[in-house]
């Protein structure tokens, strides 16, 4: 969630989803569920303007800060990174048919 404030999403799951199926397999785990957590909250990015391009267009109207948009952003990442795994969790595993 955090990394992708300052690098392209689709590079951080390029980047982290390899390491994360070999750290399921060590912890005899499914590795959808550290997989899919992290592929969803890629796409979580709400702290600053470079993040995605919709933070730019808010940012752009002048009307918000770049602390402003820090701290809602944070705020939005912390309660976005423990739905996402919470829900992968529990729902998830139904969903997916994991033990």
């Amino acid at each position: 969630t955090f990394l992708t404030e300052v690098t392209s999403n689709t590079a951080t799951a390029t980047m982290l989803l390899p390491i994360l199926a070999a750290g399921a397999e060590i912890l005899g785990i499914h590795p959808y569920l550290l997989m899919i957590p992290a592929t969803l909250s890629a796409s979580c990015a709400f702290m600053l303007p470079v993040a995605t391009p919709p933070n730019a267009v808010v940012f752009g109207s002048g009307r918000v800060t770049i602390p402003q948009m820090a701290k809602a952003g944070f705020v939005l990442n912390v309660f976005g990174a423990f739905w996402i795994v919470a829900l992968m969790w529990t729902l998830g595993r139904l969903v997916f048919a994991i033990p």
